[in-house]
């Protein structure tokens, strides 16, 4: 161990007032020796001997541990308790030694495995007795557990070669079977199928599930399924039909151990079964393999708290997978969480986690359950895995009054019984929650391996977060979601968002639930749907969603995908200088909402749906541009808004004015929505002082929307607001992975850390950037396809923050997006290569007019997810009043007609057209209920 010195003249003040002014440096090596003193000539060999070692300075001293180069296998997780705490004065601080790669691996290193070839390409070698893992790793690199079908490696996402569709299933939690198409099957001869477990999507593509195998039948291709279905909420399992089928694949099955990388564990008898890709030689190899889930624990209590804990400058990889361990629902927001993280924080008062790297671990990143205050995660970087980056999650004895999808849907609980005798107090009644605690200036990037239902930061059940320029892109579902409306505050802000909703549907890249006791639950267009005043007794502060940049540049989007997506009762939000690219913003039904100064630019049109009457919803001095087509549709977006079920009596908002808007494919129309012009909506009380024209975005090829002097939006009273401030602080490439024609000339920007003495080092031979590689100092030009890598340094030749890479690739023809396309040459521009869908015109049968629900995905989304279906769009004729006897009406949808199924308006022409004379039993749903009509047709 080693004492920082002080000056004679500070140590003579120190004593002076009784106090010692000195740190205690502890040294870690995986060359060192528990036996040792600590120092760094002598270092300790294990992070939990020096953390035993702290406990003797802890909160009297500042303590360092400085962990030297190397790797640093834990077998176990590390727990750091109360008894670790610093001080605001004496912190305890965990760090790379400056200059140091240092990992944290949650495995075990594999020495002396004598390796037997099987088959030809197939090798086997004995382990150790009680050795169980999850994941293998050879020369640092993650291999894929045996799986059928094989791993797409161009395409590994849901729809890829990795994936095949189920010919059906229960299409219901907890799933009993899936059935395969026979082609897919009947090849197949496992013997032990019981090793395998089922991924799959939810037939309604909201997240992914897994199940163990409980058994086979070859005859009908029904895999009956054993544990698992809990890492999602809602009724909807694996099943569904034609596009709407489940994706899936299955891992673990010895027989599908085909291809190099591929791997098997027989857990009976301890083998290890590898197929090694090419040139990689098994007698030096370096094998590793996950055992610890939780790497390290911060854990306390909410009266005995873990203090002044800083993490810094470490990678954490290769922990265990979570998706079979246990999960819990939370409140009502279609999600179900692991409590688990490779840095997990319970009872953690004022905590730093920074400069880490996450990568490459089975389950969360960092994890902060229950009491949480004041803790901090930046400066980081998570990728590659199995679930989301970040998130914070309070405890259910902090909420007065919780309930669960799960309740209703597979337990069956009534929610209005829940209700009788509910606790109307304001706020939490336990402090057992996040607090006051920060995600900032993270890289949050390919992650949701495993799990599908994930966000970059995810926030349930917690208090005033700050999340604020982080970059999150290229992940499943959201970049950041807020589950629930408890407790608000949160402030989201410079985040810059891209990429996301990749493999699910219905949801937004920025995406909130609201269903606390303001919400009963049934969509908003009644008085009876939404109280009112219950709305502040959950949602205390505000939550500001301000200044991001959250885009769509794909050619195609899955439905919903709104780029500010406020789902079912979000409520106390003020929205505003957000730029929208690609899609556009939705408000379900909620309460006090303020939009105000965001730019959107799109060819969805603005998704306002089922608002309850007397919302307080504002939407003021915006601009919102339409432009191009909505993916798989040629037809150009002629409309700015799409209203669906609002209220038809009553103003939607008393305040909803100064918006300027412009539509870039239609500009000499003043259509708003689709029954009304400009004069016609400004006669319902709406867009008074509003205009229509063309806003002169300063440049939007380089991504520039502000707008220019003499814009219309300024005389409405919008203000602009920086364009360059989007997203995490540490070194960047400006653009960031763009495909050009001819050349393209790249910036690299510093680490904000980076002072004069530094610089910036690039590569682009694929090599890591070091303090001795080409020094950046003038705009690069590239000509050809490139792969760039690039990283501040200090003065010193320490790097700051991580490796950055990015791809430019040079095109024959460079193409946009419709949206993107349309604006830039001033007129419409069609989706390139996309093929029409089947219009969604109405069929109307017997005077009532249907669509089907597959074609539209904000019917989807406004109607409660529902996938398959007709929607009653509207009842033109009603003469002999069957329509209005049955009860069955607008905003319904049908699902099946005396017990047969209806996907689409074709089987409701079939089982209506020749039922005259006779009374029919139809199914139909609308937002979460189900309720059976019976109708006579005449």
């Amino acid at each position: 161990m080693f004492r920082k010195g002080v000056s004679v003249g500070l140590f003579l003040f120190a004593l002076l007032w009784g106090q010692a002014l000195m740190a205690m440096d502890i040294y870690v090596s995986p060359l060192g020796n528990d036996a040792s003193e600590g120092s760094r000539e002598a270092p300790f060999y294990s992070l939990k001997r020096a953390l035993a070692e702290s406990k003797t300075y802890a909160g009297r001293e500042e303590v360092n541990i400085w962990l030297l180069e190397g790797h640093y296998y834990l077998e176990k997780t590390l727990v750091i308790g109360p008894e670790h705490s610093g001080t605001r004065e004496f912190p305890l601080s965990i760090s790379a030694f400056p200059g140091a790669t240092v990992k944290i691996k949650g495995s075990k290193l594999l020495e002396g495995l004598e390796w037997k070839r099987h088959t030809e390409d197939v090798y086997v070698a004995e382990l150790p007795p009680k050795l169980s893992f999850d994941q293998l790793f050879v020369n640092g690199k993650r291999q894929v557990r045996a799986r059928y079908p094989n791993y797409d490696y161009d395409n590994p996402l849901r729809g890829g070669k990795g994936y095949l569709q189920v010919a059906g299933g229960t299409d219901r939690r907890y799933d009993e079977w899936i059935q395969l198409k026979p082609e897919d099957f009947k090849d197949k001869d496992w013997k032990r199928p019981s090793t395998g477990i089922v991924h799959a999507f939810q037939s309604h593509n909201w997240g992914n599930m897994q199940y163990r195998i409980k058994g086979v039948d070859k005859e009908q291709n029904k895999i009956f399924l054993g544990e698992g279905g809990w890492q999602l909420q809602r009724v909807h399992g694996i099943g569904g039909k034609g596009k709407n089928a489940s994706w899936f694949f299955i891992e673990n099955i010895f027989e599908e151990l085909n291809v190099a990388g591929e791997w098997f564990l027989d857990e009976e008898k301890k083998l290890l079964y590898y197929y090694p890709e090419e040139g990689v030689d098994l007698n030096n190899a370096v094998i590793e393999v996950p055992v610890a889930k939780d790497l390290i624990q911060i854990k306390g209590t909410s009266r005995n708290p873990v203090k002044y804990i800083t993490i810094n400058g470490i990678d954490f990889t290769q922990s265990r997978t979570t998706f079979m361990e246990a999960y819990e629902p939370l409140a009502r927001g279609d999600w179900a969480i692991h409590r688990g993280g490779a840095l997990f924080l319970e009872g953690a008062e004022n905590c730093t986690i920074s400069d880490c790297n996450f990568e490459f671990l089975g389950g969360n990143g960092v994890f902060m359950s229950a009491y949480n205050r004041n803790n901090t995660v930046s400066d980081c970087r998570f990728y590659h895995l199995g679930e989301s980056a970040v998130a914070l999650v309070g405890s259910l004895d902090a909420v007065r009054f919780y309930q669960t999808w799960d309740d209703r849907e597979i337990y069956g609980k009534d929610w209005n019984e829940m209700r009788k005798n509910m606790d109307l107090r304001p706020g939490p009644k336990s402090d057992n929650y996040p607090k006051n605690c920060i995600v900032e200036n993270n890289m949050m990037h390919d992650f949701g391996d495993y799990g599908k239902q994930v966000a970059g930061v995810y926030i349930s059940m917690s208090h005033k977060i700050t999340v604020a320029h982080n970059t999150i892109y290229n992940c499943p579902r959201a970049g950041i979601c807020i589950n629930d409306g408890t407790w608000g505050g949160h402030l989201i802000e410079y985040n810059d968002i891209w990429e996301t909703v990749r493999e699910t549907g219905e949801h937004g890249p920025f995406n909130s639930w609201g269903r606390e006791r303001q919400w009963l639950g049934a969509g908003g267009s009644a008085d009876t749907d939404f109280i009112k005043e219950y709305v502040k007794l959950d949602a205390l502060d505000p939550v500001i969603v301000r200044n991001n940049r959250i885009a769509n540049y794909r050619k195609s989007i899955s439905a919903g995908n709104w780029t500010i997506d406020l789902d079912d009762g979000s409520s106390f939000y003020e929205i505003y200088n957000n730029l929208n690219l690609g899609s556009t913003i939705k408000l379900r039904d909620g309460m006090f909402r303020k939009v105000f100064n965001n730019i959107s630019v799109s060819a969805v049109p603005l998704g306002w749906h089922v608002w309850p009457k007397a919302s307080e919803d504002e939407v003021y001095q915006n601009i919102f541009v339409i432009s191009g087509s909505v993916p798989g549709k040629e037809a150009p977006t002629d409309i700015f808004i799409r209203p669906i079920r609002l209220p038809e009596d009553a103003k939607w908002s008393n305040h909803y004015d100064h918006n300027l808007y412009w539509n870039v494919n239609f500009p000499t129309s003043d259509r708003i929505i689709k029954e009304k012009n400009l004069r016609q909506w400004r006669a319902e009380g709406y867009d008074l002082n509003s205009k229509m024209a063309d806003p002169l975005f300063v440049d939007p090829e380089n991504g520039d929307y502000r707008v220019r002097e003499g814009s219309p939006a300024l005389d409405l009273g919008f203000k602009n607001f920086p364009m360059d401030e989007f997203g995490h602080q540490m070194t960047k490439a400006v653009p960031f992975s763009r495909e050009f024609e001819k050349e393209i000339e790249v910036r690299l920007l510093p680490d904000k850390r980076m002072d004069g003495s530094g610089s910036i080092r690039y590569t682009t031979d694929g090599t890591e950037p070091t303090v001795a590689s080409k020094v950046y100092t003038v705009p690069l030009v590239f000509e050809k396809s490139t792969d760039l890598k690039f990283r501040s340094f200090d003065g010193k030749g320490h790097g700051l923050g991580f490796v950055n890479s990015v791809r430019y690739t040079r095109v024959d023809k460079l193409e946009y997006p419709s949206w993107l396309a349309t604006l830039l040459s001033g007129s419409y521009v069609g989706s390139m290569g996309q093929k029409e869908l089947q219009k969604d015109d109405a069929v109307v049968i017997y005077g009532a007019a249907f669509v089907n629900m597959a074609d539209d995905p904000d019917l989807i989304d406004a109607s409660g997810g529902y996938n398959t279906g007709c929607f009653i769009k509207t009842i033109y004729e009603d003469p002999k009043g069957m329509w209005k006897a049955s009860g069955l009406g607008i905003g319904w949808v049908v699902q099946a007609v005396n017990g047969e199924e209806v996907i689409d308006t074709g089987d409701l022409k079939r089982l209506l057209g020749n039922a005259q004379g006779k009374t029919l039993q139809i199914k139909a749903v609308r937002n979460y209920r189900e309720k059976t009509f019976k109708v006579g047709i005449d």
